[in-house]
């Protein structure tokens, strides 16, 4: 719209440069400033999160397979947006780099845990009823006080602040259901081939 705007008043008047300025031309331009940072911002986070899992998991291959749980909550959330026809704005450009933080953080925890566990035990099951015994409660714990936190924004005014909260709600529960049911099925594929020394 402001595009055509620009266009039809050059066209008015031909002899002169015609420039919008106000505010909405500002947050036009601050958005799209926004958006082309974040990509680079969370591009160049993904890198250093798979590297920091390589090391903490002691493993280039285990480092690589541990961000596929981490990932799948932003993509659910990015298909949730798409089902509810949510927009994207300075609120909900801000839930990947939160969802990536706490999916990285239970990962962490979980992988790291099993493998401890499988390598003092050699039993994948043990290993696995170990790992949610203590590991997965404080995920539970914490992912459902975290999530009811965000939900707690659905009573705000601000549809932009209500979708905020809806959707980092949802993709934390995403994380810790990729972290309970995804994680483990990989860790017990890793462990099976041998892939954990």
């Amino acid at each position: 719209m402001l595009n055509f705007v620009k266009t039809e008043a050059q066209k008015t008047f031909t002899e002169d440069k015609v420039e919008t300025t106000g505010m909405i031309p500002l947050l036009i331009n601050t958005f799209s400033h926004a958006i082309y940072s974040s990509v680079k911002s969370y591009t160049l986070a993904a890198i250093a999160i798979t590297f920091m899992m390589m090391l903490i998991l002691g493993s280039p291959r285990l480092g690589l397979i541990s961000m596929i749980p981490n990932f799948t909550p932003i993509i659910m959330g990015l298909f949730l947006m798409y089902i509810f026809d949510m927009p994207l704005d300075m609120f909900t450009l801000l839930i990947g780099s939160i969802a990536i933080g706490l999916a990285v953080d239970d990962t962490i925890h979980f992988m790291h845990n099993f493998k401890r566990y499988y390598l003092e035990t050699n039993d994948v099951q043990l290993a696995m009823e170990n790992t949610f015994f203590t590991t997965g409660k404080a995920m539970v714990i914490t992912t459902l006080v975290l999530s009811f936190g965000f939900y707690a924004y659905m009573a705000a005014n601000m549809i932009s602040v209500q979708n905020f909260g809806i959707l980092t709600g949802s993709v934390i529960l995403f994380a810790l259901l990729a972290d309970l049911l995804l994680a483990p099925a990989l860790m017990v594929v890793i462990a099976r081939r041998g892939w954990i020394k």
